[in-house]
């Protein structure tokens, strides 16, 4: 199963939040299968010979069952639907965070160079995306992510059916910024907003180094984390060059700027000590040096 081809289940995302908003306003964030694919997806969406939204609908519940966002029990002989308290922490965590830590989960990414395994292929594409230079990269789209993909990762060999589907994906995952209708900016501030208070309190600071080990931690696809470190060896044989040791990617630098002047976040460098990180911009000049940062807003979360 590839969840980023448009013809298998885990594709559609807006089915997915029509699963959650019915699953979380229910009672108990269950409902019966019967009942959930009634209101999700009623008899009427059955038109005409092809594929229809219908048969769509019961391909994502399938699969996301199979990712293990959604669960599955028999209550009183009735299969019913939840969703999974492992991903969903509270009603207010937004649903994308909820899917991010699932997509992102070891069992959905067991063998990184298998495809159409899991969530592996999303999760291959969105470290290769991360660790680009976003400023030689200014925009990503079903127009050239098959031309970064045969430059980067020659033998993955991506589908019409999967370059429609993974910019907007990333988008919705808060790994892109969209720009235009079908062009987003690699930037990953959404999903580091999202994670950050789980990560530390407010008013807290780290070091720098510390703050990065957390994050990537919860965001693998990030900067030293465990899945991009793969992705990076795999397109380092293809041009690549990973950065120095102090050097963050513009990605990651990218959005720790946009969250200092959004106020989310407050980063400085102290002159006494060691360990900074060098934010890069663009031509890789160097944006500041960082030693620590605090937490100083928590947004919604």
């Amino acid at each position: 199963m590839s969840i980023i081809n448009n013809d298998r289940g885990g594709s559609q995302y807006a089915v997915l939040a029509a699963f959650y908003q019915v699953l979380n306003n229910s009672p108990k964030s269950t409902l019966s299968r019967e009942k959930l694919m009634a209101l999700c997806a009623p008899e009427t969406l059955q038109t005409g010979p092809a594929p229809s939204a219908r048969s769509k609908a019961f391909k994502e519940l399938t699969a996301w069952l199979d990712l293990g966002l959604l669960t599955e029990e028999k209550i009183e002989e009735t299969p019913h639907i939840s969703l999974n308290t492992s991903y969903f922490l509270s009603k207010k965590m937004p649903l994308r965070q909820s899917v991010r830590r699932c997509l992102q989960a070891p069992e959905n990414n067991r063998d990184l160079n298998l495809r159409d395994e899991r969530a592996v292929d999303l999760t291959l594409l969105s470290a290769m995306l991360l660790a680009l230079d976003v400023y030689n990269n200014t925009q990503v789209s079903s127009n050239n992510l098959e031309t970064l993909v045969n430059q980067f990762l020659p033998d993955f060999r991506i589908n019409g059916n999967e370059v429609a589907i993974v910019p907007g994906y990333l988008g919705w995952l808060g790994y892109a910024q969209q720009i235009t209708r079908d062009s987003f900016a690699i930037d990953p501030t959404d999903a580091i907003r999202e994670e950050l208070p789980f990560l530390m309190d407010v008013g807290e600071q780290l070091s720098i180094s510390e703050a990065l080990l957390r994050l990537n931690k919860a965001l693998p696809v990030l900067d030293g984390g465990i899945y991009r470190k793969q992705v990076e060896e795999r397109i380092s044989r293809h041009g690549w060059q990973l950065p120095d040791p102090d050097r963050l990617s513009t990605s990651l630098s990218r959005a720790l700027v946009r969250l200092q002047f959004s106020g989310i976040i407050n980063m400085k460098a102290e002159s006494d000590a060691r360990g900074a990180k060098q934010l890069t911009g663009r031509k890789g000049g160097v944006i500041k040096p960082v030693t620590h940062l605090t937490l100083i807003n928590a947004g919604d979360n």
